[in-house]
């Protein structure tokens, strides 16, 4: 209804003609519509945390300190995860880990790592997805992004 009312004002306006108007309309009344085949895997609510490889766990940790003001959440030889208001940054020291951004989590409502990842099957077949440590679901999006579905109560 938004784009038929788009249209009126412009013809009342007299940016556009009334031919332009009536082509308009019969583009509109052909148009396929938008709508969704299915429903969605999983109903993300939060950003729960964004995962960053690093190669160098005291420098990236030094830039950090200096660039942003954040309370370190948690610590350990390999690892620093600074808290955020509702979720929070983590640096990781791992050879088996991605530099720069490793993944990022979204936080799921109502979650349960099983069914997310049954979910997430059979909505996106095509992708590959994986249920990790019995609590997390990863599935990588079309250009090679992790993607990590979890509680939303995740590490808070």
């Amino acid at each position: 209804m938004d784009q038929i009312d788009q249209l009126l004002t412009l013809y009342d306006r007299r940016e556009i003609s009334r031919r332009d108007l009536l082509g308009a309309f019969a583009v509109l009344s052909v148009a396929p519509e938008r709508r969704r085949v299915q429903q969605p895997a999983a109903q993300g609510r939060t950003l729960n945390h964004v995962s960053l490889g690093v190669t160098d766990l005291k420098r990236s940790t030094d830039f950090y300190d200096a660039l942003l003001e954040l309370p370190v959440r948690d610590r350990g030889s390999d690892y620093c995860e600074y808290r955020l208001a509702n979720g929070f940054l983590g640096l990781y020291q791992d050879t088996d880990m991605k530099r720069g951004l490793d993944h990022l989590a979204i936080g799921v409502e109502h979650y349960d790592a099983k069914a997310a990842l049954q979910s997430v099957r059979r909505a996106l077949p095509n992708a590959p997805a994986r249920l990790a440590f019995e609590d997390q679901v990863y599935v990588t999006d079309p250009d090679g992004a992790q993607i990590q579905l979890c509680d939303v109560g995740y590490k808070r």
